[in-house]
């Protein structure tokens, strides 16, 4: 039982770092104005969508 607990836990937790990284990179993604950056945002941002949707 306090294994499952712990295992929900550490995976609340992951979500939560992968969403605050995901959103500071989707921040500078909406900040900058320079396309290449833009682009290097967006491309950065794909496996933090796919983490938090559980696509890996």
């Amino acid at each position: 039982m306090s294994m499952m607990i712990l295992n929900s836990t550490v995976l609340w937790l992951y979500h939560a770092i992968v969403l605050f990284f995901g959103g500071a990179v989707a921040y500078n993604l909406f900040k900058t104005k320079k396309a290449q950056e833009a682009v290097l945002y967006s491309i950065i941002l794909v496996p933090f969508a796919l983490r938090l949707l559980q696509l890996k």
